[in-house]
């Protein structure tokens, strides 16, 4: 045998028995998408729930995440294969919660639906076969109910955005999200003075989002639960509520 390679045979041998990094010790890797101001990846630190997320990890004790911000159906499905330890936010969804675990709530806000001001058939609820919108990849658990009632014929592009300019310009008349989110895309939009608003039937329902963790992966429930303990460390503390602040804009519900 070489000399070289008789002196290597240990450091090998080493390495191979070495444990690996606790996961408490090694940064993990989180997914999120395009939902601000919640989050973003042009926000500032990706966003007021990016932020969150950071603080309750570093609470409980456990490496400050990396988030990547993917499209969210690429997002979720490679989360479900635990290609990445977690990721948010999301709201409550029955098929969802067959493949993963919750979180205590991120936050706590409200969803209504959304039409043109000079829309009175949308405003009053006279919504049989009206045109409804809702970013692909988002859930239909808030809507499915309406969808059914009314006959609804939903469309499905690619980001809230284009649902806002859609409903601008007739080509559908309902848009339905959480509220916060909405106020502030549609001021990116608009501005000030915005061309919609809130029709009365289902105006302000609750909406939850959480951070999700696959059940696929190993240490699932005990990774949630650390997770858990560090976002109710900064509610405690007071943290939680400096952090929901994002530049500007008004706090969301908690």
């Amino acid at each position: 045998m070489r000399p070289l390679a008789a002196a290597c045979l240990p450091l090998i041998a080493l390495l191979l028995s070495s444990p690996a990094p606790a996961e408490d010790e090694a940064a993990l890797t989180l997914a999120t998408g395009e939902f601000p101001p919640y989050v973003g990846e042009r926000l500032p630190q990706g966003g007021v729930t990016s932020k969150i997320v950071r603080e309750a990890f570093a609470a409980a004790g456990l490496a400050t995440p990396k988030i990547v911000f993917l499209p969210w159906k690429r997002g979720y499905s490679e989360a479900e294969l635990n290609r990445y330890a977690a990721t948010f936010p999301y709201a409550r969804d029955a098929a969802r919660e067959k493949q993963f675990l919750y979180s205590d709530p991120l936050h706590q806000d409200h969803f209504s639906y959304f039409a043109r001001k000079d829309d009175a058939d949308a405003l009053a609820g006279r919504w049989r076969n009206k045109r409804l919108c809702l970013p692909l990849g988002w859930t239909t658990a808030y809507t499915d109910a309406d969808i059914r009632k009314y006959q609804l014929r939903l469309e499905r592009p690619p980001a809230l955005e284009n649902c806002l300019k859609m409903l601008g310009s007739n080509q559908v008349d309902l848009v339905s999200c959480n509220d916060f989110v909405a106020g502030y895309a549609i001021r990116q939009l608009y501005g000030p003075r915005s061309p919609f608003v809130a029709a009365e039937i289902g105006k302000q329902q609750t909406s939850g989002l959480f951070l999700i963790i696959s059940r696929q992966r190993p240490n699932a429930e005990q990774l949630m639960q650390k997770f858990n303990q560090g976002l109710a460390a900064l509610r405690r503390s007071g943290r939680y509520q400096q952090l929901l602040l994002p530049d500007g804009e008004a706090s969301p519900g908690q």
